[in-house]
């Protein structure tokens, strides 16, 4: 938006919008808004009423000369409110620089140092283990798909469950941060596809395995740039060595930039090579090396130690410090962690970044880890992830490895159309754990492979 303009138009409540119209309104913006797929109920509508106009998608629109449109960067492009702006010249801003407008504009996080994190692998993990290094010296606000959590001395209590990781989520955590009085010393934000600009150090964790968003018009890893576009002038850019899009972009925005890689042969401010359970984080300057401990596969998660080690090491955070939480850390539930489930081994790799590469691995950790029948859990909780598991990838995978397995239970309806011998069809992660208990005995493995949130 130009300088002093306030009047415009926010589209799509369902993906936290709701949170970006009321503090736009809050600082004086003329707002209105639009419920793009008439998902609010009549309660809700009536509540958002006394903020600001509440239009459906149905209603009839005119927009104003004087109007920006504040839209998600996955809305199609086809809807009319877009259409209508494109035809005009009109201004189209995402939610995410809007929120970072927001924040910067009302500076509530003022004398805090605030970490932004997006990408297309390895954000939650990334997220979670940087929050425990620097939870070691100093306090820390996290903001991640697995909920709202305050570190102190290396421990995590949950502040809030069922925040998503839109953009517009930001200004709920912010808003139940400043409910819970707490200050704390760093704030890092998972954020999904982009970046805001509210940050002092923006981190890519990758952009491979990428996918198309706004009606199939747009790549998902072009979005993310927003994490350099949207940068403060003075911030810091960690990324992924091999996001070479996104690196060639911090050079037109001359932004300081560091990389990380888990490749061993890899150029890059900070390197990390994994042994077994042996750990090497390789600097210009030093190597750290530490040890991790047994029950889960450590090189699942590389590419969020090498990014945490890296963003650790730009605070200036002690050696040690990053050494002994990487010793102790024993992975995030749902990302490859191993355990036991009524004398069963469960491997848990069901989170909301999951993806059929991770699948493979975690079905090679299966095998070459324990003895015993297979049994795997896979699919999607399609009603909660935006993003879900798609089943052509399923149908490849069971075409090339599904004789490694001995029993397969579908999770999702969109697995129904996936005709595979022998194979149980169900609705939830749930019901597919509690199936593969029934098809199992001591001993067995029970692979768990769900896209969903937990």
């Amino acid at each position: 938006m130009n300088a002093g303009q306030k009047d415009a138009v926010v589209l799509d409540l369902t993906h936290a919008g709701i949170p970006v119209a009321k503090e736009m309104a809050r600082l004086g913006y003329n707002v209105r808004a639009i419920d793009v797929y008439d998902t609010l109920d009549d309660a809700t509508i009536s509540d958002l009423q006394t903020f600001f106009p509440v239009l459906s998608s149905k209603d009839e629109f005119k927009l104003k000369s004087t109007e920006t449109v504040v839209a998600p960067v996955h809305l199609d492009p086809d809807f009319k409110v877009l259409r209508i702006a494109r035809e005009k010249g009109k201004p189209v801003v995402t939610h995410h620089k809007m929120v970072g407008q927001l924040i910067n504009e009302s500076e509530r996080l003022a004398g805090q140092k605030v970490i932004e994190i997006t990408g297309t692998k390895a954000k939650t993990s990334t997220a979670s283990l940087l929050a425990d290094i620097i939870s070691r010296k100093r306090t820390v606000l996290l903001h991640t798909s697995r909920g709202l959590e305050y570190w102190k001395e290396g421990i995590a209590t949950v502040i809030h469950k069922g925040l998503s990781i839109a953009p517009g989520s930001i200004l709920m955590a912010i808003e139940i941060m400043e409910k819970e009085r707490l200050r704390p010393d760093v704030i890092i934000f998972e954020t999904s596809i982009g970046g805001t600009g509210c940050a002092d150090i923006g981190v890519i964790t990758s952009l491979e395995l990428d996918y198309r968003i706004a009606s199939g018009t747009a790549w998902a890893s072009d979005a993310k740039l927003q994490m350099v576009e949207n940068a403060k002038a003075d911030s810091i850019l960690l990324i992924s060595s091999n996001a070479e899009k996104a690196i060639a972009s911090t050079r037109e925005k001359n932004i300081d930039t560091i990389t990380f890689s888990d490749e061993a042969d890899n150029v890059a401010n900070v390197n990390v090579t994994i042994t077994g359970h042996e750990v090497s984080i390789r600097t210009p300057n030093t190597t750290i090396k530490t040890t991790t401990t047994e029950g889960f596969d450590v090189s699942a998660y590389s590419i969020a130690i090498a990014a945490a080690s890296a963003i650790a090491i730009s605070l200036g955070v002690d050696e040690e410090d990053i050494s002994e939480t990487v010793r102790d850390f024993k992975g995030l539930t749902g990302r490859m962690k191993k355990s036991e489930l009524e004398s069963r081994i469960l491997i848990d790799n069901s989170n909301s970044g999951m993806d059929i590469l991770s699948v493979d691995k975690a079905l090679d950790y299966a095998l070459t880890s324990e003895e015993g029948k297979v049994v795997i859990v896979l699919g999607e909780e399609a009603e909660q992830v935006c993003e879900g598991l798609p089943p052509e990838n399923v149908l490849d995978l069971l075409q090339r490895r599904g004789k490694m397995m001995d029993k397969v239970i579908l999770v999702g309806t969109r697995m129904r159309d996936i005709k595979y011998d022998n194979a149980y069809y169900v609705r939830s992660l749930e019901e597919g754990i509690d199936t593969a208990l029934i098809n199992s005995t001591a001993g067995d493995i029970i692979l768990s492979c769900v896209k969903c949130f937990r």
